[in-house]
């Protein structure tokens, strides 16, 4: 384990949120990550493992997410819900959304 990190809970945490979503494997989320596919499986079983903190980021990337956020509780009640219904878009839906949060967020920006 590098730095302050506390890959027991994370590992705790990345457990449950697997776990929690029929969606989510420990090999897909190791491939959308950018990792091997073996490291979430033995970060999972392997008692006492612990991620280095760029494997715990890159886990926490793939997951729509930051580390500090994913430790803790969340940063809003409705974001998972927000990127699970991301997840069941088209290309098409999901560019209309992005470009629906830019224009809001650039309508707030000339506001100030």
């Amino acid at each position: 384990m590098d730095g302050d990190m506390d890959g027991n809970a994370f590992v705790k945490k990345l457990r449950q949120r697997i776990e929690g979503d029929p969606n989510l494997t420990p090999a897909g989320l190791a491939q959308l990550a950018g990792i091997d596919g073996s490291t979430i499986r033995k970060m999972l079983s392997i008692k006492g493992a612990s991620p280095r903190i760029v494997t715990a980021e890159k886990i926490c990337a793939a997951l729509g997410t930051n580390f500090n956020d994913f430790m803790s509780d969340g940063p809003d009640p409705h974001h998972k819900e927000i990127l699970q219904l991301y997840d069941q878009l088209t290309e098409e839906e999901r560019r209309l959304i992005l470009a629906a949060a830019r224009g809001m967020l650039s309508q707030r920006h000339e506001q100030i």
